[in-house]
């Protein structure tokens, strides 16, 4: 027995990306020889398995708990060659073989990425611990179906399980995540989220759909016509960007409705329904976007539903469906699911970071198609600041806009990590799961598509909206260290509220104000005014038909501070956005580098 061993796990020194997957070939083979089950095969009984542990909300709908609940980026590992394994790495790869070795019979679920016959499509197969059938059968829900005996382009082995895991080299932190890009492969332990595994298989396809000529975008599709000021009808195929929690999901599932519209109508005096037709959600959260149009990633969503309400009726619908299948998700007085944040906690803090595994057929506006229907032809960055942002501007220029999601500014959610809540990041691309090749790559294809489409006359309008941060918050002058360089940088200032940290003073537009902005400026409604610092290269709304003129103050920035403030505040963002980019290796060429300088 001693010699099979030896034979089924290599050395520890032996062991590499390659050694590792046939050493997990052989223990397969090895148990399946011997007349063991190694694994299921995407079994049929995949959801009478995980019932079995599932909270059963009174409208039929299903919820399990992880045992963490956000994504473990800071105790994920990116190997990109075998020269940079180390021995923590080896230790983890090892410990994993020796759990599948005496664990009953994985979990195979495979599926497509991209839709099927697309040049984006991409076969994954994710063996998952057999104690979690709910995440095998989740993520099965979200993905395309796909032949079992097909060879995968993509392989995650899912082992949710403390491992006696080692620290990531050079930290107190524990490895978790071991992710090769180059042999496309990422092995998980740990986190029993569900979002590990959907972004670990994402990370693949990011960097799959960059090898067939587009760009992985961490963004939400959504199309509809729109009624323009000359009265023609304009086909809008918006993407959206924005890192977790800032708003992604509830602008990309927004539709107007005649519910919604007669909120639009007391406030604003506009039935948006008198504009727009042909509303169709498209998809939620990874897309591939290329020259001839816009593909999306899966054929269900994985949202967040802090703070769902009925007005967001697409999204309402699909979360309250007996079909949605939820996580972290607390219930109401009445048994079913609620969205509120009031119930359960995680490290003594509300819970702020419920989801729900969702069919895209329940939200009323889905066609069955999750590509657009035609090239991009709008935008929008949400990138939340404290200090100098407005609530809406236009990004006039290919260099601007590489530059602005190039920086890809936001601001800390709970779900992104606990640490995070509150602070100003600097995320490229408002993506955490480039590999491959980095995020310069992608914001210099996304550039030549943006100066392609302006030369053959192809119009992209690109907005940049403050969703969940304020103008202006309270803030006082702090140092953080970039490399080797200390920078005086502008803080908010937090205070705790409902176990939150959470930014004092200011403002923000509501939803419903930021979907008529972007509905009057689709219709070529809005009234634009330069920039007053840079220009033309930033529009601001100088006229927004439904919006006041004095609640239109209160979204500029300049209202409450001086020019003299604002200029320091927005120099010192763009200085310390160029250090951040050439700390994290970023290569751009100076046009766009630059463009943001005054």
């Amino acid at each position: 027995m001693a010699e099979t061993r030896s034979k089924l796990i290599p050395p520890l020194e032996d062991l590499n990306p390659s050694t590792f997957r046939e050493s997990f070939r052989r223990i397969l083979a090895f148990k399946e020889s011997i007349g063991l089950e190694a694994f299921l095969d995407n079994p049929p009984d995949l959801l009478e398995r995980a019932k079995l542990y599932a909270t059963k909300f009174r409208n039929g709908a299903l919820g399990w708990a992880s045992n963490i609940w956000s994504r473990s980026a800071a105790n994920t590992v990116v190997v990109n060659s075998d020269a940079e394994l180390r021995q923590e790495h080896k230790l983890l790869m090892q410990r994993v073989l020796e759990h599948v070795l005496a664990q009953g019979p994985l979990i195979k679920v495979d599926g497509y990425y991209g839709r099927p016959g697309s040049k984006v499509q991409m076969h994954t197969t994710v063996y998952v611990d057999p104690q979690f059938p709910d995440l095998a059968y989740r993520w099965k829900q979200l993905v395309f179906p796909a032949p079992p005996d097909e060879k995968p382009e993509a392989e995650l082995i899912v082992v949710p399980h403390y491992l006696g895991n080692p620290l990531i080299p050079g930290t107190n932190r524990l490895m978790a995540i071991l992710v090769f890009p180059h042999h496309n492969l990422t092995i998980i332990t740990l986190s029993s989220y569900q979002g590990e595994i959907k972004k670990g298989a994402l990370r693949h396809w990011i960097y799959h759909v960059y090898k067939k000529g587009c760009t992985g975008e961490h963004a939400a599709l959504r199309e509809f016509t729109v009624k323009t000021v000359d009265g023609s009808w304009r086909r809008i195929t918006l993407v959206i960007w924005g890192l977790t929690g800032s708003g992604k999901s509830t602008h990309g599932f927004y539709t107007w409705t005649p519910r919604n519209a007669r909120v639009y109508v007391e406030k604003f005096g506009v039935n948006p329904l008198d504009y727009v037709r042909d509303q169709k959600i498209r998809n939620d959260d990874i897309v591939a976007i290329c020259e001839d149009r816009v593909y999306g990633s899966e054929r269900g969503a994985w949202v967040k539903t802090e703070d769902l309400t009925p007005e967001q009726e697409a999204m309402w619908n699909a979360c309250m469906s007996p079909r949605a299948l939820h996580e972290n998700t607390e219930f109401s007085s009445d048994g079913t699911p609620s969205f509120e944040g009031k119930l359960f906690q995680y490290f003594g803090m509300p819970n702020r970071n419920a989801r729900s595994v969702v069919y895209l057929d329940d939200t009323g506006y889905f066609d069955g198609q999750v590509d657009s229907d035609g090239p991009m032809n709008t935008a929008v960055f949400l990138s939340p600041g404290y200090f100098t942002d407005y609530a809406w501007v236009k990004l006039n220029t290919p260099e601007f806009i590489a530059k602005a999601l190039a920086d890809g500014r936001t601001v800390g959610h709970p779900a992104q990590a606990r640490e995070l809540v509150g602070k100003v990041r600097f995320v490229p691309r408002y993506s955490e799961f480039t590999i491959g090749v980095g995020d310069d790559a992608h914001v210099l294809r996304f550039y030549s598509f943006l100066k392609k489409w302006q030369e053959s006359g192809h119009r992209v309008d690109v907005y940049m909206w403050n969703t969940t941060g304020r103008i202006v918050a309270q803030y006082r002058w702090g140092e953080v260290r970039v490399g080797d360089r200390t920078v005086r940088v502008p803080e908010p200032v937090l205070e705790v509220r409902d176990g939150i940290p959470k930014p004092v003073g200011g403002t923000r537009p509501t939803i419903e104000e930021t979907e008529l902005f972007l509905l009057q400026a689709s219709r070529g409604a809005v009234k634009w005014k330069p920039h007053p610092v840079w220009g033309e290269r930033v529009l601001v709304p100088a006229e927004v038909p439904g919006i006041p003129a004095d609640r239109l103050r209160e979204l500029d920035p300049t209202y409450y501070l001086s020019m003299d403030e604002f200029r320091e505040l927005l120099k010192t963002q763009v200085e310390y956005s160029k250090l951040v980019l050439q700390q994290l290796g970023m290569r751009l060429p100076e046009e766009i580098l630059t463009v943001m300088d005054f």
